[in-house]
């Protein structure tokens, strides 16, 4: 049964879809959208597994505070903390564009709690940030940028990205809409581009090559943001990684082509 709980974790009302029982399995969603991502992975992945999927700070239905750090490093910190809150010592994560970020961060600095982790779209070099919402990172217009963010912004964005547009209907564009209606989340995807390149950014860029974890870089053949070529060279990178190509997919492969994706999933986690 999949089901919907409220939790406190680090002093913050959660939002988390939870379904199945097993050996943990945490997905983690991309800026500006949440555990709704994931909506078509969660049944598959509960048949098998204990499956979190977090709506992380500022985003989604949990709580946004103004003075939280929005940060690769900030949101990683409550991850663990989310982690433990529930008990779980180490896991399998999957985690899209950001939350693949965030999933490769955890692995490279908190190694002992990611078993294996497949990384969805993830942006992982600074040529693959988002160009779209680049301009947040300005001053003066970041700000006009920012209180213009809401449900046009999430319509065009998504039909940027999916390359199945049936997908974007009106409860999606109301689900990822939903935290942007107040000015504390609109802040939270805003502080999230402005911090995404951290400014030791190479030299974690080197530290790839220290990460052991098995990984799987999945990407779509269509993704503009992080591309063929940004995938090959993670899947590279990454001492222990395999690389796989969706055709006919974007950016969020578990949203555009979620039988594929929940296939290369199991086979993942299951190997």
């Amino acid at each position: 049964m999949i089901r919907a709980e409220t939790t406190t974790v680090d002093g913050l009302k959660t939002h988390v879809v939870r379904a199945g029982q097993g050996e943990p399995v945490i997905l983690l969603h991309g800026l500006g959208a949440s555990s709704y991502s994931w909506r078509y992975a969660v049944p598959e992945l509960a048949r098998y597994y204990d499956v979190f999927a977090p709506d992380l700070p500022g985003f989604g239905r949990t709580d946004k505070p103004w003075d939280f750090d929005y940060s690769v490093h900030g949101l990683h910190s409550w991850i663990i903390k989310f982690m433990d809150h529930h008990g779980i010592r180490s896991a399998r994560f999957a985690g899209n564009s950001m939350g693949g970020v965030l999933s490769l961060w955890t692995a490279m600095r908190a190694p002992a709690r990611v078993e294996r982790m497949a990384l969805l779209g993830t942006p992982a070099y600074v040529e693959n940030r988002p160009k779209m919402l680049w301009p947040l990172s300005w001053p003066v217009i970041g700000g006009l940028y920012e209180r213009a963010l809401g449900d046009a912004a999430v319509r065009y964005i998504a039909n940027a990205t999916f390359v199945d547009k049936s997908k974007v209907d009106e409860r999606m564009v109301a689900e990822y809409g939903l935290a942007l209606k107040s000015a504390a989340g609109r802040r939270a995807v805003a502080e999230f581009v402005r911090h995404a390149i951290p400014p030791d950014h190479r030299e974690l860029i080197k530290g790839y090559r220290g990460v052991k974890q098995p990984a799987l870089v999945l990407v779509g053949e269509h993704d503009r943001m992080v591309g063929r070529a940004g995938a090959e060279r993670l899947a590279k990178d990454l001492p222990n990684a395999t690389l796989c190509l969706l055709d006919a997919c974007g950016h969020a492969p578990q949203e555009d082509a979620p039988e594929r994706t929940n296939a290369r999933l199991l086979e993942f986690f299951r190997s």
